[in-house]
């Protein structure tokens, strides 16, 4: 075994800092991006939303969290991931020169149902159960006089802090539907009393 470098404690600490440098300028940039979202009660403090890591709190409404899905679910890529069941990913090592396989699991148990096709699913000690599913029907295609109108259809739920938050994301979904089915049939007028 041959001796270790003396600057093998400064590549390792150099490392650190670069990565660590990455990861404040991504959450900047999340905090950015929420800010042009309009998402004025939302905080990031990291890209994966433990809370117990941290001196401060990350925080954010459903609103907030509604306005970040219906700009995520425009983007086809990020639709993909985000249905997918599983997915098998490798990662390569620069510093060893190998590889590792894992399999992802989508913890959304709610996938495929209702043609719920996504989103994100998350449980801290403080926050609680949290889902935001999202589910899309066939667009609407009607005829407007001699114009031909497509109404993409598609439905965000979110659920924070609930005790059980796939029965609760189904229930606001399929009583989502029955508003949409109610405004539609009303003929999709500007103004509009939801029925109790």
């Amino acid at each position: 075994m041959g001796r270790p470098h003396p600057w093998g404690d400064h590549v390792g600490t150099s490392h650190r800092r670069r990565r660590q440098a990455r990861w404040k300028n991504f959450v900047a940039q999340m905090n950015a991006l929420a800010r042009t979202k309009g998402m004025r009660n939302t905080k990031f403090l990291n890209p994966h939303g433990l809370d117990n890591l941290e001196r401060s709190v990350p925080y954010s409404t459903a609103d907030d969290l509604a306005k970040l899905t219906a700009y995520a679910m425009a983007n086809s890529a990020f639709r993909f991931y985000v249905s997918q069941r599983e997915r098998k990913i490798t990662i390569f090592s620069f510093s060893t020169g190998g590889q590792s396989a894992y399999l992802l699991r989508n913890t959304n148990e709610l996938l495929g149902i209702n043609s719920i096709d996504g989103v994100k699913t998350g449980t801290t000690a403080r926050a609680g159960q949290c889902v935001i599913i999202s589910a899309a029907r066939t667009p609407e295609s009607r005829q407007e006089g001699e114009t031909h109108v497509i109404t993409p259809r598609r439905l965000n739920v979110v659920v924070l802090g609930a005790t059980n938050r796939f029965a609760n994301a189904q229930a606001l979904l399929a009583r989502g539907w029955q508003l949409y089915d109610a405004w539609a049939a009303a003929g999709r007028p500007a103004k509009w009393k939801a029925p109790r």
